[in-house]
């Protein structure tokens, strides 16, 4: 593995620069969500009900595999047990690259939209960056004391945002390594510190599952807990939908809930539709569009976002979820360490 060690360090206040670019990513994207269409050729609810398994491919040892496809591009990536990220090609249906760099499990890895990197988080408490097309790491950021559960890349693009089991969170400069935010919360490591996180997508909110059942909801300008609920089971995943309706949280109890952003009142949320899933809920991811959900416990389980309706489950084992673009390929992967292609055959 290439890239050079960068420590953590507090950070105050954001500069200058960090919050007018905050600011007018914000602008942007909030104000584009209201009148963007879906994305060319997207998948109708009847299509991806009618999905089918494209293909197969072990890429792991045996073990928890995360995964994440691209916005755009038939690209995947996955991060298995064995410390390894693969890079996937969907349309050729092969591996294009296995890289090494983690010393103990990948718990999240995830594809930059717009820029040729992944970002992955991984149980020796490292972020690492790499490159999709030099497939190599480029950076090692020892942020955290303790595993890394969770990565998100901000919404502007330049910067990794980081959760870690010593209950603190961290945003961190993709290109220096440069650690521009830190929160230590002391309650969230009496109780196991952060089991996993997700960033709101225009960029403003940064959310904390915590392994006693709590989320809590953060600014990422201000530092501060804007908003805290309780799923009355240890919280294992979380996700917003990029249109910014709706936010899913996942339990270990197998209860899958969905909340409604829409009615984010008096730093409170209440969950709009629950369901019972019979299995620790390891992911669960919404489209670009915001159209359908799936989930991943034991099996993965495919939602419409209109009436929450069950359009399909897929039996093979799955511990995480991700879809492709418009919607028009699932990639699911499973505790055997495979990848698994559902779409239209």
């Amino acid at each position: 593995a290439g890239g050079g060690a960068v420590a953590g360090a507090a950070a105050g206040e954001l500069s200058a620069a960090v919050v007018a670019k905050f600011d007018a990513t914000n602008k942007e994207l909030s104000k584009g969500r209201k009148k963007r269409p879906p994305p060319p050729g997207q998948a109708s609810a009847e299509q991806v009900a009618a999905y089918s398994k494209l293909a197969s491919s072990a890429l792991h040892g045996k073990g928890s595999v995360c995964v994440d496809s691209h916005r755009s591009e038939p690209l995947v990536a996955t991060g298995g047990a064995d410390g390894v990220v693969c890079l996937y090609d969907t349309a050729q249906r092969k591996a294009l690259s296995k890289m090494k760099g983690h010393d103990g499990a990948v718990h999240r890895v995830r594809l930059h939209p717009r820029a040729a990197v992944a970002v992955s988080a991984g149980a020796d408490a490292s972020v690492r960056v790499w490159s999709t097309e030099e497939r190599t790491e480029t950076a090692k950021m020892a942020l955290h004391a303790a595993a890394v559960t969770d990565v998100s890349i901000h919404p502007t693009g330049d910067y990794a945002v980081s959760a870690s089991a010593d209950g603190s969170w961290k945003m961190a400069d993709l290109a220096t390594g440069e650690c521009v935010v830190s929160v230590e919360d002391a309650v969230a490591l009496s109780h196991g510190g952060f089991s996993c996180s997700d960033v709101h997508p225009d960029g403003m909110l940064f959310s904390v599952g915590v392994p006693s059942g709590n989320v809590k909801v953060w600014d990422l300008k201000s530092r501060t807990d804007v908003a805290s609920f309780g799923l009355e089971q240890p919280t294992t995943c979380l996700s917003f939908s990029e249109n910014s309706f709706y936010f899913a949280t996942g339990g270990a109890e197998g209860v899958l809930k969905v909340w409604d952003l829409r009615k984010f009142g008096d730093n409170r949320l209440e969950a709009v539709h629950a369901m019972e899933l019979g299995a620790p809920v390891r992911s669960a991811a919404f489209d670009f569009s915001g159209q359908f959900l799936a989930a991943a416990a034991g099996t993965t389980s495919l939602y419409e976002t209109k009436s929450w309706a069950s359009l399909a489950q897929h039996k093979a084992a799955a511990s995480g979820v991700s879809f492709g673009a418009a919607a028009s390929l699932l990639a699911a992967a499973g505790p055997d360490g495979k990848l698994t292609l559902y779409g239209s055959a």
